[in-house]
């Protein structure tokens, strides 16, 4: 009878053998779940690192240098900001493109950032697996609607609008041809979803129905007189392309320029708009526009009245106290050092009255009525101003850039 002893001694060399055997897969398997699992969390990582390069580089469209100068700030490079030494060399691309499914392309809407890494393995190596090709990519796009806004576009129809910088008179009105152009390329940057907008006039018209008739300088003297000429409205466009039968679109192109310049009842008036139909827990948004200095005031008040003695220092005063409500205010003045009648010069009671006291240039003005230096946009000479609504629409809606599907086309 064989004892126990001896019936392992007899096997014992098999067994060794056959741990042996079972060693290579056991560890292969180990191994491999060990690098995949490493491979898994540093694709997360780099996904991160990809979503935040896009979504900082999207606060910066639609100039697609600085977009790719500030996405790369926030990837994975060496000089990154997210660099990860774990990870290793990251191979990185970002490009720009104008996604047709989101409102509004000048020249660019979306960001993508792609990144690659070679993750090396630890113990897959013993089957021949030395590293895994790791790539990610993140799409962000900006503006992409996705914080609602409440607009109202303030624009001075005057009768400088019809001349040009020596105050000789142009046939056709081109300056208040270019306003017209820039507010509706302002809107096809917008989504009508999201965004209502809004158009205050100076000088005011009689009333609504009238808001397409030549304005006068003694609109300015009713207590009547209508400036908001088109309420709060979302009916301007479809998918980026303008409703020309809308209220609004429809009386962007029926304006005409006549008459004498006064800011304060203008933007009181076009605040006033947005207490009546905006929308609770909404931004706020007025986008002032004018080619001149104040020189007049409401004919109802005295002649001591700030509105009428000092029309740009109460412009000023009345955009102070919009901002004071949390309104944001653009403002866009060109031709501001326009030669005609001084019209670089703020006045008191007219356009022939004497000089404010203290001082102050439309220029200056502009500048003091708009919320930040950030906020205010100079052209210097008359011209096409869809480059500066452009910025404007794509400034209101900073900060609303949002990752999107890779697919979207």
């Amino acid at each position: 009878m064989i004892g126990r002893a001896g019936l392992f001694r007899g096997n014992s060399g098999q067994v060794v053998v056959l741990v042996a055997l079972l060693m290579v897969p056991l560890l292969a398997i180990s191994g491999l779940v060990i690098d995949v699992g490493y491979a898994y969390f540093t694709q997360r990582s780099l996904q991160t690192q990809a979503d935040a390069a896009a979504l900082a580089g999207a606060q910066r469209l639609p100039d697609a240098a600085a977009t790719i100068g500030q996405a790369k700030q926030y990837g994975s490079g060496k000089t990154a900001k997210n660099y990860q030494a774990r990870i290793g060399t990251v191979t990185e691309a970002i490009t720009t493109k104008c996604l047709s499914s989101v409102p509004g392309c000048d020249p660019v809407n979306a960001v993508v950032v792609d990144e690659t890494a070679h993750v090396n393995t630890l113990f897959t190596k013993v089957i021949g697996i030395r590293s895994f090709t790791i790539h990610v990519r993140s799409t962000a796009c900006s503006p992409c609607g996705t914080r609602p806004l409440d607009i109202m576009l303030v624009l001075d129809r005057t009768g400088s609008m019809c001349q040009d910088h020596n105050g000789n008179t142009q046939s056709g009105c081109p300056d208040l041809t270019h306003a017209r152009d820039g507010m509706k390329t302002f809107l096809t940057l917008l989504n009508p979803a999201a965004d209502w907008v809004g158009l205050a006039v100076l000088p005011p018209a009689t009333s609504t129905s009238n808001r397409c008739t030549t304005p006068q300088t003694a609109n300015y003297d009713s207590t009547s007189a209508a400036y908001t000429i088109v309420p709060l409205s979302h009916d301007y466009s479809t998918n980026g392309v303008l409703n020309t039968g809308s209220q609004l679109v429809s009386t962007i192109n029926c304006q005409q320029a006549n008459g004498e310049t006064s800011y304060a009842t203008a933007i009181e008036k076009a605040q006033g708009e947005l207490d009546l139909h905006g929308r609770a827990n909404v931004r706020k948004v007025i986008v002032f526009f004018s080619d001149g200095a104040a020189n007049r005031g409401p004919g109802y008040l005295s002649t001591s009245s700030p509105y009428r003695k000092t029309p740009c220092h109460q412009g000023v005063t009345s955009a102070g106290t919009v901002k004071g409500r949390g309104t944001i205010v653009y403002s866009i003045g060109y031709d501001l050092d326009a030669v005609n009648g001084g019209a670089n010069q703020c006045r008191s009671l007219s356009s022939s009255g004497p000089l404010e006291v203290p001082a102050i240039t439309a220029y200056q003005a502009l500048q003091q009525i708009a919320s930040n230096a950030q906020s205010f946009y100079n052209q210097p000479t008359p011209g096409q101003l869809n480059t500066l609504f452009s910025q404007v629409a794509a400034d209101i809606q900073r900060g609303s850039a949002g990752l999107i599907d890779n697919a979207t086309p």
